[in-house]
């Protein structure tokens, strides 16, 4: 009920302001074909073939999760029958953004690659933090997936490519619709509203917004991953019985470690 009054209210306002709303998706395409697609599309492709041949047990399955970001982690995990805490603090530990998107597209936004390093770092650190404070379930049998064919690969990097590019718009267009029926809004908080909706375009605002805590604002931003990446990671948890309430208060968890752990990395070496 909440989701249908939530998305009825979007509908809405964008009809009420349908300039506004076409040109924050059309921003947000814009954002996704500079920044997104040409970064992320070879290197999905390549994670979907590699991590469909990976053997070995959980931990080279969580590695490998970390380096095809989000859903592809959430994917690989799914056929692992993973159940209660085992499911949960291996959904903590993976669920990250891909390695390429922060230290190439989020480095290049910060003016340097050096701290797209450290944002990738300290995201990843804080992820394996948030697991490790969940004890451990029983240990689940793991099954290997059947090596998925290069068609394959193309196909599914495509389709997550598109929904990406569906999701930023989406998350765009309701920053802007808060923006238009809340003119008075902060620009602080309208980058916090549409980090929580959807994460490329909020860190993009957050980063527009020039604080000395930019860096670790950014990772915190990064690590929650906003609805449209929840909702992503989600359809292949619920099965193992995390559902996206569970899964958001995992990843505020992992926020709050990274982005602290970001801030003391750059307090000791600036």
């Amino acid at each position: 009920m909440l989701a249908a009054a939530a998305f009825g209210a979007l509908a809405g306002a964008m009809m009420v302001f349908p300039e506004a709303a076409a040109e924050a998706a059309y921003q947000a395409l814009g954002l996704w074909a500079r920044a997104v697609a040409p970064v992320l599309g070879p290197f999905m492709a390549c994670m979907l073939m590699l991590s469909s041949r990976t053997r070995g047990g959980m931990a080279a399955r969580v590695a490998m999760g970390w380096l095809c970001g989000s859903p592809g982690g959430a994917r690989l995990m799914r056929e692992a029958g993973l159940r209660g805490r085992s499911a949960s603090r291996t959904a903590a530990m993976t669920g990250t953004m891909s390695p390429m998107f922060l230290i190439g597209t989020v480095g290049g936004w910060l003016g340097d690659r050096r701290l797209g390093w450290v944002v990738f770092l300290c995201h990843v650190l804080g992820a394996l933090g948030a697991g490790l404070c969940i004890p451990p379930g029983e240990k689940a049998a793991v099954s290997l997936p059947a090596p998925m064919p290069l068609g394959a690969a193309l196909r599914e990097s495509a389709l997550a490519l598109l929904t990406v590019a569906l999701c930023m718009m989406l998350g765009c267009a309701a920053a802007k619709m808060a923006a238009c029926a809340l003119p008075g809004l902060a620009p602080a908080f309208q980058a916090a509203l549409q980090c929580a909706l959807e994460v490329t375009g909020g860190v993009k605002s957050i980063i527009a917004l020039q604080t000395p805590f930019t860096a670790p604002l950014v990772c915190a931003a990064v690590s929650f991953g906003g609805l449209s990446l929840l909702a992503q990671n989600a359809a292949f948890w619920q099965d193992s019985g995390v559902g996206m309430g569970r899964l958001a208060l995992l990843r505020l968890f992992h926020a709050l470690l990274s982005g602290a752990l970001c801030r003391a990395v750059l307090l000791f070496f600036p």
